[in-house]
């Protein structure tokens, strides 16, 4: 399995939070799960880390079975729509977002 990950790295403010946080879970992971071929989405929101560790906001794990299946999906007008909805989120966002991909090796 594939595993593409997003990293929100950086800050909202406080008070901004709870929307920016409810747009990610609510209208983002739904949307994101429409991708052709992806097996499942998850949002994790950091809660707490070790010292010294990146600012990490929030990240979102994309499960495929494949990385042809991952770059059918990355390169799909689905996934062209979907990133107007995320950018239209981002807003309150302050920092950058990166993207790493790996191989599950077990489990």
């Amino acid at each position: 399995m594939i595993l593409r990950s997003a990293l929100l790295l950086g800050t909202v403010a406080p008070d901004d939070q709870p929307a920016f946080d409810a747009y990610m879970r609510d209208v983002v992971v739904p949307e994101i799960g429409t991708y052709p071929g992806i097996q499942g989405v998850t949002l994790r929101k950091l809660v707490q880390a070790d010292e010294g560790a990146p600012a990490l906001y929030m990240q979102f794990d994309l499960l495929f079975d494949s990385l042809a299946d991952m770059d059918a999906a990355l390169a799909s007008p689905v996934r062209t729509a979907v990133r107007d909805r995320i950018k239209a989120g981002m807003a309150p966002f302050v920092g950058t977002v990166t993207h790493v991909v790996s191989e599950t090796m077990a489990g």
